[in-house]
């Protein structure tokens, strides 16, 4: 049966708050060992899927799941790293207007890649750059939902660019310079990969993710993982 909502998250930890109050009916083992567990919040059902992180391990999952089910929205979550320039602060939670894997592209010298002078989906000429925009109407549909309900929790909702990395950005003066050249809310390491599938099968996605430090802090004891994943549990639900 294929159920109104998939959910995707990178690790059982940034979901775990989740299952504590959803713990699902069921779970299923795929040959590669991803875990589909299965659900119900209410009348709706949901799958939840445990990509792995990564790109690659975010594209494999997902492609193997459309295969065989195909729900009625994919919500993309995790805990993610919010840049400091956006007033954003731990714990705040923001959905994706565009997603974009920064490292597609002609290299140059500036942070920002050229385009490619092929579409990596044929006549979508934004994944040149690697970028994936999402359905507007969509998106504050879904931020709408997110602020009146988070209103109660005293929750910040924001929406905005995200960007997709494979190298996870270490120093300050690193993210000043990406944020200087992309403008993005949050940075995290699957976004792209599951918005680059969900647009070949022609699926909706959006994406809500919580911040769990600022880009660029490499001391971890300044990281809140378990505050963002409580608040992915309370995002999930909403959703």
């Amino acid at each position: 049966m294929n159920p109104d909502l998939l959910i995707l998250a990178a690790t059982y930890f940034e979901i775990s708050h989740f299952l504590a109050l959803h713990p699902g009916d069921s779970k299923y083992l795929t040959k590669t060992g991803l875990a589909i567990i299965s659900g119900k919040v209410g009348p709706k059902t949901y799958d939840l899927l445990i990509t792995g992180p990564g790109v690659f391990n975010a594209a494999h999952a997902l492609t193997v799941y459309l295969e065989k089910s195909f729900p009625s929205l994919v919500l993309q979550t995790g805990i993610a790293g919010v840049f400091k320039q956006t007033g954003c602060n731990i714990g705040d939670v923001a959905i994706a207007t565009q997603e974009q894997y920064i490292h597609t592209g002609i290299q140059t010298d500036s942070i920002e890649n050229d385009p490619l002078p092929f579409d990596l989906i044929e006549q979508n000429l934004k994944t040149r750059k690697g970028i994936y925009s999402f359905d507007q109407d969509q998106v504050d549909h879904y931020h709408d939902i997110l602020c009146r309900k988070g209103q109660s929790n005293k929750i910040n909702i924001t929406k905005g660019a995200f960007i997709t990395v494979s190298s996870i950005t270490s120093s300050g003066k690193h993210a000043d310079r990406i944020y200087s050249a992309f403008s993005p809310v949050m940075e995290a390491m699957e976004g792209a990969a599951c918005a680059h599938i969900a647009l070949l099968y022609d699926i909706p996605l959006i994406e809500v993710r919580s911040a769990s430090n600022y880009v660029g802090e490499r001391d971890k004891s300044k990281w809140d993982i378990d505050l963002a994943a409580k608040q992915l549990g309370w995002v999930c639900g909403c959703v």
